[in-house]
């Protein structure tokens, strides 16, 4: 190389710098694709280390400080882009951003279920874009009511320049909790955490549910997972249930469950011999297990 492309490269990295603000030593930038109920809490917390800017398919407001609404053209300019969209529309939406992309750009997608949205990634985005995968396991409600440090799983994809110690130490530096998981380990335990909590919700609210001068603190917390979980959009349950593959276990353990402790109801039940007793020396059923089997009891091997 002679020293006019030397020249050459240095006037582009630095037309490129003063596009993105690192040449005036100001924080870098990071763009939020898709500005709905989680996109702008999101950007507002990643506003606390990168300059942000996002696009939605409508004027958003308002912003959080630090937030600033561009068109998408120039929001895929930066360096770092967050997807905070559907999970049901990751796929137009990669192949709408795809041919705009930089060469080294970093990808990071935020939805709650990792095998269908990485796969996704992985076919759609350009061999020459790094691709992490996140899943903050909060959102604007739980994360006001949390008092520990709130959990994001992350998972290098795709990481050929090495960005992906760089994000992890943004997210700790933000005070969140790590988490690495593998796409297919994130979907196995969020159906059983994640996924049953929001089922329990909707069915809360489906018996419509409403507070009441003599409800115990129990009913109360019903109350609460109910509001929590039907405060997110209906899409984001659909999706939950309909991408994650290990849901429809989680929901036919539900209904075993449901079915068993129907059978204690039944006249002529008899509790279980060798069951522990409750507290009000009632007989208490064994959980039915993920593979649909028995969990054993506390204290057994």
């Amino acid at each position: 190389m002679n020293e006019e492309d030397k020249a050459c490269i240095g006037a582009t990295l630095a037309r490129e710098g003063e596009a993105t603000g690192e040449a005036a030593g100001e924080p870098p930038l990071a763009a939020v694709i898709g500005l709905g109920r989680f996109g702008t809490f999101w950007a507002g917390m990643m506003a606390e280390h990168y300059r942000v800017v996002g696009t939605s398919r409508r004027p958003v407001a308002p912003l959080p400080p630090g937030v600033r609404q561009v068109p998408l053209e120039e929001a895929l300019a930066a360096p770092v882009i967050f997807l905070t969209v559907a999970i049901s529309a990751m796929p137009g939406v990669l192949r709408s951003i795809a041919p705009l992309l930089k060469p080294g750009t970093v990808v990071v997608d935020t939805c709650s279920v990792k095998v269908y949205p990485v796969r996704q990634m992985e076919a759609l985005l350009p061999d020459s874009v790094d691709i992490i995968a996140s899943h903050p396991m909060f959102g604007p409600d739980s994360a006001r009511e949390r008092q520990d440090p709130l959990p994001v799983i992350l998972w290098p994809v795709r990481d050929r320049q090495g960005r992906y110690g760089e994000l992890r130490s943004v997210f700790e530096g933000l005070g969140l909790r790590v988490v690495e998981m593998s796409p297919e380990e994130h979907d196995q335990e969020a159906a059983f955490t994640q996924g049953v909590t929001h089922l329990v919700g909707r069915v809360l609210r489906a018996m419509d549910l409403q507070p009441s001068d003599i409800s115990t603190l129990g009913y109360r917390r019903l109350l609460q997972v109910m509001e929590q979980t039907c405060n997110d959009p209906l899409e984001l349950f659909r999706d939950l249930q309909r991408f994650n593959p290990s849901t429809r276990a989680m929901r036919e353990a539900f209904s075993r469950a449901f079915g068993q402790v129907e059978e204690l109801l039944a006249p002529d039940a008899r509790p279980p011999q060798g069951q522990d007793q409750g507290h009000d020396g009632a007989s208490e059923q064994e959980r039915p297990g993920r593979d649909g089997g028995e969990l054993p009891r506390q204290g057994s091997s």
